[in-house]
């Protein structure tokens, strides 16, 4: 698939990134084998991470050349957007010097609006994780099943498209910074009046960090939820409390089945609309955030005029 001809330039530390919009496994099959056997005949570190069906198709289609590739099964792949950074992050990261080339599918069905949107962003994030790190990824979307609000993030998102054609460059494609900023000026819910809040300084920090625990230990969070949830609203409080303006403000409520955990206060505290999203190094500013998106499932974050809004939310 990675030829002269591509719509983007082939460097070989520039990582390409295509989406795929297929109507069928026999589609599949016709662009992601010689795909996969390119980057097998280039002694690439070759992978799968799709669908079952599709897993199958494939195998069938490489014959023998499928006990060089590596196969996993999307859904165990992709449960959280920014733990499937990491394992990438780790894949690429263990493979080198070898360039990495992939087959992939995020899971969609069966997602609520804002994991559609984080996932949305994990794909966009992507471009700048590994935009040196020389990776081939090409990420499937099954038309037949799929939402069309699904289907143009996929264009937004990808920089090159295959649809019936191509690759082609996506016209709709933009930027993970903008992509992602979009994603945060959506408008949140305000607090419901029910919301239980406490104060948040240098000097209370024990005393929301056993604010936090009550809350979710009464809500019937497990063990292990409950002492992420309040690791990452202890690391959070301590960012609003060193890098905002007091007075800052911790509120809580149950909504969907998640426990709410909401840090707002004035100034920002918010540095960019990527941080926290791709792997830190050691040191690096942004790792707080990165160890926060870890250990909740959903981490919004808002900044305007008022102040910094971190909202976080784990199943209870």
């Amino acid at each position: 698939m990675t030829s002269p001809s591509s719509p983007v330039a082939d460097h070989r530390d520039a990582m390409v990134h295509r989406g795929f919009l297929y109507r069928d496994e026999g589609e599949v099959v016709d662009i992601c084998v010689p795909f996969l056997r390119e980057g097998l005949e280039a002694d690439d570190a070759v992978a799968v991470v799709a669908a079952t069906s599709n897993i199958a198709a494939l195998r069938d289609a490489l014959g023998q050349d499928a006990k060089a590739v590596q196969f996993e099964e999307a859904l165990n792949w992709y449960q959280h957007p920014v733990k499937t950074i990491a394992a990438y992050d780790s894949f690429v990261r263990a493979e080198k010097p070898r360039r990495v080339r992939v087959i992939a599918e995020p899971v969609w069905q069966g997602r609520t609006p804002l994991e559609v949107v984080e996932w949305a962003r994990y794909e966009s994030i992507v471009n700048a994780a590994f935009a040196h790190s020389g990776a081939r990824a090409i990420c499937c979307y099954d038309r037949r099943l799929l939402h069309p609000e699904i289907l143009a993030y996929a264009r937004q998102t990808h920089p090159e498209i295959i649809d019936g054609h191509g690759p082609e460059r996506s016209d709709a494609y933009t930027d993970p910074g903008p992509f992602s900023a979009t994603c945060d000026r959506r408008p949140l819910p305000p607090a419901p009046r029910t919301a239980e809040s406490v104060p948040v300084d240098s000097a209370r920090l024990d005393e929301v960090r056993a604010f936090v625990a009550e809350r979710a230990s009464r809500h019937g969070m497990g063990h292990d939820a409950l002492r992420n949830m309040v690791a990452a609203v202890s690391e959070v409080s301590t960012t609003a409390i060193r890098h905002g303006e007091a007075p800052a403000r911790l509120s809580t409520w149950v909504h969907d089945g998640d426990l709410v955990c909401e840090i707002s206060g004035p100034g920002h505290w918010y540095p960019d609309t990527l941080w926290g999203f791709t792997p830190p190094a050691d040191a690096e500013p942004g790792f707080g955030l990165w160890g926060v998106r870890m250990l909740c499932d959903v981490v919004q974050m808002q900044a305007d005029a008022d102040g910094t809004l971190i909202r976080l939310r784990t199943g209870i």
